[in-house]
């Protein structure tokens, strides 16, 4: 009997992990659409926008702690890709100029973001495009940095 029990709490683990995943997509297709933090906020029965958005950051946060722990059960060297590719991320972030920066710079972002949360078959692929996209780009120094460790990350056997 308590094994059944047991079966049916993990069902609900799997049932929330899935409600969360669908609740962040459509929070963030409704931002894409035009839909501001105040109207999130009143379709999820929340107070505010900024408890709108924190729901979100929340929600971002637990995917990516299954997404990690999903990546630590195939292989470390997706772990360490993974990582690289969020640093990567963060250095483009952080350069206000970036979509100036050569021609394909809108799309390596939107690669690199993409990366961030695709399984390790997509993980790999997006990184490999990011890298190839990388290598002749005029790009800030530390984004370089980046961008190495992105390369030295592809090369390792995942």
């Amino acid at each position: 009997m308590a094994e059944t029990e047991l079966g049916r709490l993990a069902e609900i683990a799997a049932a929330r992990a899935g409600l969360d995943a669908r609740e962040l997509e459509l929070i963030d297709r409704a931002r894409q659409a035009g839909a501001t933090w105040g109207q999130v906020a009143g379709a999820l029965g929340l107070a505010s926008r900024q408890a709108a958005e924190q729901r979100r950051q929340r929600l971002v946060a637990a995917a990516r702690s299954r997404r990690h722990v999903q990546d630590l059960r195939y292989a470390p060297a997706i772990v360490t890709l993974r990582a690289a590719v969020d640093d990567l991320h963060r250095s483009i972030a952080a350069d206000r100029r970036w979509p100036a920066r050569f021609p394909r710079a809108a799309l390596v972002r939107a690669t690199v973001q993409a990366a961030l949360d695709a399984p390790p078959g997509g993980l790999y692929a997006l990184a490999v495009q990011a890298d190839e996209d990388l290598v002749t780009a005029p790009v800030p120094g530390y984004v370089r940095v980046a961008a190495a460790a992105l390369h030295r990350a592809l090369s390792m056997d995942c």
